[in-house]
């Protein structure tokens, strides 16, 4: 037999939000003698309460919304569970909703996650480019739904919540700047999704440390792939090909789809090519050749998240201008880039 708030609430002969308020860790103005009986009659039948029950005595649920493109890379991963600890740990859950890049973005996505009765929304899906729309879309939908935004990219919001934004221009300039001050001239760059915000972010810092030693910008050393391993290993061949001396990854997974494609071309890494990657994901540095990469603080910026968002929640910080964080890129240079003599 399956028991509900209401067969309790009946039973005990009190209100549904009675038994919530009961069942809750917080002071409630709710009796010691009705909370024991309350409590003995859910112990009697096994019942726990629902996040949608708990969220009848404060008009708040316990959860909240967030959203990806693809929970697959093992940084999205990272980042999910560092957010998801902190929001554990203060009693809320985290509802998922996955937005592939081909799937349309309307308002009515975001009036369904507001049918959740969620108390705070973390949007964690990379901007796109060609949905030039979706700034503005954001912008009225969350407004209507009154609750604390956290953003990881500038979308112009001004409603309540925080930018948490990480500084990828910097990341792409310190990587291609880090292989020219090594001896190379000619370095390819294996991009991710072209349409993707942060990848010509990093492709504009790539573009700048050629700019300043003076090297041409060649369209033709830029490989399109998807922040995948496979495209990685895909586009290793056409990227050998345009006779570079070295590889600006725009993330670790397509790095290592290079070391795989690199091995079974017998291709040695850093004698015959030089690569660096970009996130410094779990195993960057335990490769037989450890991969030099630019780091992001992942677990740190979901931490923040998962904080910010709790302190808006609760009112600790106050609700004036919308707050933006910027962290920065961390070189690290490991096996997997070595010092040529410049031709």
């Amino acid at each position: 037999m399956h028991v509900t708030i209401k067969d309790i609430a009946k039973e005990c002969g009190v209100s549904i939000a009675t038994v919530s308020m009961a069942l809750s860790s917080k002071e409630t103005r709710v009796s010691e003698e009705t909370k024991k009986k309350v409590r003995e009659v859910a112990k009697k039948y096994s019942y726990r309460p629902s996040n949608a029950a708990v969220s009848l005595a404060n008009k708040k649920s316990r959860l909240v919304g967030i959203v990806f493109n693809d929970l697959r890379n093992t940084h999205i991963s990272s980042l999910f569970m560092s957010i998801n600890g902190v929001l554990a740990d203060n009693g809320y859950s985290l509802v998922c909703h996955i937005i592939e890049d081909d799937q349309s973005i309307d308002s009515d996505l975001i009036r369904d996650m507001g049918a959740d009765n969620i108390s705070a929304l973390i949007w964690a899906k990379s901007m796109e480019i060609r949905h030039m729309r979706e700034p503005e879309m954001l912008r009225h939908a969350m407004k209507q739904l009154d609750i604390p935004i956290i953003t990881m990219d500038q979308y112009g919001l001004d409603c309540k919540g925080e930018d948490i934004l990480f500084d990828y221009k910097k990341g792409g300039y310190i990587a291609t700047k880090h292989l020219i001050e090594c001896g190379h001239q000619r370095i390819g760059c294996l991009a991710g999704k072209k349409n993707f915000y942060v990848t010509q972010q990093r492709l504009e810092g790539y573009k700048q440390a050629l700019d300043e030693q003076n090297i041409p910008f060649n369209p033709e050393l830029v490989y399109y792939g998807d922040y995948t391993m496979a495209s990685g290993y895909q586009g290793f061949s056409y990227i050998l090909g345009q006779k570079v001396t070295a590889i600006f990854s725009m993330n670790d997974e397509m790095a290592f789809g290079l070391y795989r494609a690199a091995r079974l071309y017998g291709i040695n890494i850093p004698e015959d090519i030089s690569i660096i990657g970009f996130d410094n994901v779990p195993f960057a540095d335990v490769m037989q050749v450890p991969l030099t990469t630019v780091e992001v603080p992942v677990e740190e910026m979901g931490k923040r998240m998962g904080q910010c968002v709790i302190e808006m929640i609760n009112g600790i910080v106050d609700e004036g201008e919308r707050q933006q964080v910027m962290y920065n890129p961390k070189l690290l240079v490991r096996g997997s880039t070595k010092v040529i003599e410049r031709k």
